[in-house]
């Protein structure tokens, strides 16, 4: 898996790329929490539709991602550091159509936090990887924007290796003061196809689009500076009903886009904790929140040891992954495109 590298990862010409796909308990779970629209992606008979279907799955992530908390427990809950190396695996089985998705991620990086990930439908013909990792600053009036720093690259194995690049959302968290935190992405985020083509999505926090929280609109069009006209657009809210319109067509009539009520969110399958390793969350952090609070302070004391050990020795957090190593990124195909579809989107933007 490609990555940009920061200091704490050495070289500026690095990646962490993944030596055999195996997983984290994290935000990336998400990412194959719709299995069937995952696998779709590769489905589009075009790169048109294989964008649209791209933009689809990717919305359908941003529910779970950043409001499922909120909806079943009432609120945003901080969650705990992952520490270094710290691992997650999960598998959604298909079936003959759309085949089994696993996910590898382990967290690379522990200062500034990062996270490195790996999803693949073999069957499908769906590669996604990437890292991801968040800076925070306090905002007025007490409030939490977050900026995520990263990427994610989408790889289509079925249509010669077609790639997509995959920006991800600023978040705004509100409701620190009255003690109900929530999460509200802003800004605009992109996905640029190899094939020329960008979907550009922009984010309302105060319902400016479809007069509700939450909501969105997705663009998409070509690269082609002479070709400015859209070929489809989405919209409505990430964590409710969107619909879209095929603008080649002469009616335009919306069409469903997406319904987070109605197409629940499938569970991922894990090993059962007995199974599992020392940096594996689930065991990691298996104990109830009052003895998980207690334990932490443990757990965090032993990676400061860990990290001095490390230092004596001369050693950099990349020598301590299992799962992901640290890489050319010139020399890898997936840090090959990430460069060039990154140059794409600064052309476009």
């Amino acid at each position: 898996m490609s990555k940009e590298t920061n200091n704490n990862i050495d070289s500026d010409s690095s990646s962490l790329s993944s030596q055999t796909p195996q997983k984290q308990d994290s935000l990336n779970q998400y990412w194959g929490d719709h299995p069937k629209l995952f696998a779709s992606i590769s489905a589009g008979e075009t790169a048109e539709e294989r964008l649209l279907n791209c933009t689809r799955w990717f919305i359908s992530t941003l529910y779970g991602s950043y409001s499922s908390r909120a909806t079943t427990a009432g609120m945003e809950k901080k969650p705990y550091n992952p520490i270094l190396g710290e691992q997650y695996f999960a598998q959604w089985t298909g079936d003959e159509v759309t085949g089994d998705i696993k996910l590898t991620a382990e967290q690379v990086s522990h200062h500034p936090p990062i996270l490195g990930f790996h999803l693949e439908n073999k069957k499908a013909g769906v590669i996604l990887e990437g890292h991801c990792g968040q800076k925070s600053r306090f905002a007025m009036p007490a409030g939490i924007d977050v900026h995520q720093t990263g990427h994610a690259i989408v790889t289509l194995p079925h249509h010669n290796n077609e790639t997509y690049l995959i920006t991800l959302p600023s978040l705004n968290i509100r409701g620190i003061v009255t003690g109900r935190p929530s999460v509200e992405l802003s800004g605009t985020t992109y996905i640029v196809s190899s094939a020329g083509m960008i979907s550009s999505i922009e984010y309302s926090t105060k319902g400016y689009f479809s007069g509700e929280r939450n909501s969105f609109k997705a663009t998409l069009k070509s690269l082609d500076d002479d070709d400015d006209e859209a070929f489809f657009t989405a919209q409505g809210v990430w964590s409710g009903v969107s619909n879209y319109v095929d603008l080649r067509k002469g009616d335009g009539e919306p069409q469903l886009f997406f319904d987070s009520e109605a197409d629940k969110p499938v569970a991922p399958e894990l090993k059962p904790k007995d199974e599992m390793g020392d940096l594996e969350s689930h065991k990691l952090w298996s104990n109830d929140y009052a003895t998980a609070s207690r334990e932490k302070s443990k757990i965090e004391d032993a990676q400061r040891v860990l990290a001095k050990a490390r230092k004596e020795r001369g050693e950099t957090q990349a020598d301590a992954l299992k799962i992901f190593v640290l890489v050319d990124e010139d020399a890898d195909k997936t840090g090959e495109a990430f460069q060039r579809l990154r140059e794409d989107l600064f052309d476009a933007v």
